[in-house]
């Protein structure tokens, strides 16, 4: 939701906000995509550059005030003017709860890396974070016009806005190979024997393929060489995608989500319908 002013001739304003909604829908193709910039933004590295795009702010959006610890009664009536409020919500709606204000860790690592010497001081003291309508780096207690409610831009709301399958696992999780199971064992052309898994397992595994044969007598049933590759590739899994229940609500493990990716091959192999991204990610192995 975007609380528009009164005025809309400030061209330069109303280009920047156009600007801003149609980066929010156009993902990955954006030249501004807000989740992974490529590098620091000039602004926040070249003060010219900052100064030059804070002014736009100022003349185009009314950025203020000059200082936010006065009281500034003059500023705070204009702003509840230009949004028909009142004061007291004018004054609730500043750049530190705009959902164009960035201040995820990496932008601010930005930020501190431009300011140089004292910059974790400066930073932390003003409670720094980046305009992405405007493109300068702004102070969390002023505002301007152009302001959006629903922030700021945070590395938690980041995560929040993630599937729960694409939750990084707990760092302890974060296993990549072991002595047992090298990298490639799991790969298509690998001998199957390399895979070494728990005697637990392997029976369980050829319970499964059992079970499908009963399930399915005209199909050909998947090697136990495959079943262990598929469990292999899921544990690996694990070490990168984490969610914190599997199916019932039961707490999850390396080997419950290993188990489940099997469960998902064998309901292809079955002829069953999966998603897309089981299909490519172990069609390979039927």
């Amino acid at each position: 939701m975007i609380f528009a002013p009164k005025d809309y001739s400030k061209d330069k304003y109303d280009e920047a906000i156009k600007t801003y909604i149609s980066s929010l829908f156009q993902g990955s193709n954006s030249s501004k995509e807000l989740a992974e910039p490529a590098s620091c933004p000039i602004a926040t590295q070249d003060i010219k550059t900052n100064l030059a795009n804070r002014q736009t702010a100022v003349d185009d959006a009314n950025y203020g005030p000059a200082n936010p610890n006065e009281p500034n009664e003059d500023y705070w009536k204009a702003k509840a003017d230009e949004f028909q409020g009142d004061v007291a919500t004018a004054k609730k709606m500043l750049c530190g709860n705009c959902a164009a204000f960035d201040q995820r860790s990496k932008v601010l690592g930005c930020i501190k890396k431009g300011i140089g010497e004292d910059a974790n001081e400066v930073a932390v003291g003003g409670d720094l974070g980046y305009c992405e309508i405007f493109d300068f780096k702004c102070a969390a207690k002023r505002t301007c016009d152009a302001w959006i409610v629903g922030g700021p831009i945070t590395d938690k709301k980041e995560e929040l806005a993630r599937p729960v399958s694409q939750t990084p696992a707990p760092p302890k999780e974060r296993i990549k190979g072991s002595k047992e199971n090298p990298k490639g064992t799991a790969s298509t052309r690998s001998k199957a024997g390399d895979i070494e898994i728990s005697e637990q397992n392997e029976e369980a595994l050829k319970n499964k393929i059992a079970e499908f044969k009963d399930k399915h007598p005209s199909r050909k049933a998947p090697t136990l060489g495959a079943l262990k590759k598929v469990f292999r590739r899921g544990a690996g899994a694990f070490s990168t995608s984490f969610r914190p229940t599997i199916s019932g609500g039961k707490p999850n493990s390396r080997n419950a989500w290993a188990m489940a990716r099997v469960n998902k091959f064998l309901k292809m192999a079955g002829g069953g319908e999966v998603k897309k991204s089981y299909r490519a990610a172990d069609g390979d192995l039927l």
